[in-house]
């Protein structure tokens, strides 16, 4: 009896927190930063729709494109994956040592993904390897 009590309890308390994790937002509502991105590198394309994903603890934002790009910021509005598939994304988007090196060493490659982790930046380049680089932008490794 006791098991289903607590059983119970931590169902009543932990299903608010899921219930509310994802939702869909209005633009003005995401960080300015996120927005001011948006504006410079990606103001041709049509904005589908922005949600906002709340845990305990944590709020990211995800931007829905109408070509089919996706955007996701962390709650200060600092981007923290842009995937923009086939169609590739907008140079400017991309740090400039990180262009560089891609520029030099794998010209004529379109950057389908870039993502921040806490290691510092993978790159997915189209019809290419996957490329690592360090938070100093300094490429670490590459998987063909």
């Amino acid at each position: 009896m006791i098991k289903l009590i607590l059983t119970l309890a931590i169902a009543v308390i932990s299903w608010p927190v899921e219930a509310d994790n994802y939702r869909m937002i209005t633009l003005e509502k995401l960080p300015r930063t996120a927005q001011e991105l948006l504006m410079r590198h990606f103001s041709e394309t049509e904005i589908s729709y922005v949600a906002a994903e709340r845990s305990l603890f944590n709020r990211t934002y995800k931007v829905f494109l109408s070509d089919g790009c996706t955007i996701e910021f962390d709650r200060n509005g600092q981007w923290n994956d842009i995937d923009c598939g086939q169609n590739g994304m907008p140079e400017g988007v991309i740090p400039a040592a990180i262009r560089e090196v891609i520029q030099t060493r794998f010209a004529g490659r379109r950057v389908e993904q870039i993502e921040r982790t806490k290691q510092g930046y993978d790159v997915e380049l189209r019809e290419g390897p996957e490329l690592r680089f360090d938070h100093r932008f300094k490429l670490i490794d590459v998987d063909d």
